[in-house]
């Protein structure tokens, strides 16, 4: 005869009921991952930082000191846009700022893919379940004039994140 080994409580009753519950858990899937869940972290603004009167200043948004960056952690289908202010105002008058087709981009860490945008119009992904999220940049040019006054120029930029969450 065979004689069984291990805890008695791990074998049967309410032990082999907790065993199993556990087990249960950490193979099958969570639900609430697979729900739009997205936390929306700004990690860095814009930041032109001195300026000469008639040179314009690019900000790649590979530039890793000087452009924008939103972090986006969690999963779902998600749709950026920007606010893009035409100018940086100051008490002497306004900056032009211009964004062009390629001065947005998309990361996704976990897996290395790429997206480059158009900030002026929304861009639409999906972040995977268990990716971690993904990286929003942004970059842009400062157009100063030749006769351009001096001083502390600033604006903002708005960014609306959102998330679909399918209907349960």
């Amino acid at each position: 005869m065979a004689r069984r080994t291990g805890l008695p409580a791990l074998r049967r009753g309410r032990g082999a009921w907790l065993l199993a519950a556990l087990a249960s858990l950490l193979v099958g899937p969570c639900p609430a991952l697979a729900q739009g869940t997205v936390s929306v972290l700004p990690v860095q603004g814009l930041r032109f930082g001195v300026l000469s009167s008639g040179i314009p200043t690019v900000i790649s948004p590979l530039d890793g000191s000087r452009r924008a960056t939103i972090e986006l952690v969690g999963a779902g289908q998600v749709t950026v846009s920007f606010e893009l202010p035409p100018a940086l105002r100051a008490e002497g008058g306004a900056l032009p700022l211009r964004f062009g087709p390629s001065d947005g981009r998309v990361t996704f860490p976990g897996s290395g893919r790429v997206l480059v945008f158009d900030p002026a119009h929304p861009v639409s992904f999906t972040i995977p379940p268990g990716s971690g999220g993904a990286t929003v940049h942004l970059g842009g040019s400062a157009e100063p004039g030749t006769r351009q006054p001096p001083g502390a120029y600033t604006g903002g930029i708005t960014v609306t994140v959102v998330v679909a969450n399918p209907a349960t």
